[in-house]
């Protein structure tokens, strides 16, 4: 399997795994977690001799709350291939409260919840137990924005080696 298959099922995965958790977007509406492979859409902008358009620069959905699942590095060994993925996951709460890290606290352990009960995704990919799943949260003051990531390895299947002579 491919690096972007892993990353394809596992942005799948992740949106079913919070598909009943409910985050604030910067509208002010109720919405899930939506889950991107590598990087968050480029928002467009109209430019009009050579000037960006303030008023314009907004017309895109903002994409808060979200998860990326970015692939940082890898290896291939015989018949199967190491992947070490970063989850991105960002929220948006602008609540007096200021409950921005508990809501990514939350969504992180039902992630590692699911891939620790079952390290199997999709049957071609399993997870590294030994190496554990990782978490940090953003320590600066961004608030009304939330950011947070988790650390995986993952092994997943690759191409073996022929035996010419068999």
């Amino acid at each position: 399997m491919t690096v972007l298959q892993l990353q394809k099922d596992l942005a799948e995965e992740i949106e079913k795994i919070l598909a009943n958790m409910r985050f604030k977007d910067p509208a002010g509406k109720m919405a899930p977690m939506r889950a991107y492979c590598q990087d968050i859409p480029k928002r467009r902008q109209t430019i009009r001799k050579g000037a960006l358009m303030p008023e314009e620069e907004e017309t895109e959905e903002d994409p808060y709350p979200f998860c990326i699942v970015k692939a940082e590095s890898g290896g291939m060994f015989s018949g199967a291939q190491s992947v070490s993925v970063m989850l991105i996951l960002a929220v948006f709460n602008d609540e007096e409260q200021n409950q921005g890290q508990q809501e990514l606290l939350n969504a992180m352990h039902k992630i590692a919840e699911r891939f620790i009960r079952d390290p199997v995704l999709q049957g071609k990919h399993r997870l590294d137990q030994e190496a554990g799943i990782g978490w940090l949260l953003d320590d600066e003051d961004r608030y009304p924005y939330f950011a947070g990531g988790m650390t995986m390895k993952w092994e997943t299947f690759f191409v073996e080696k022929e035996d010419r002579y068999v």
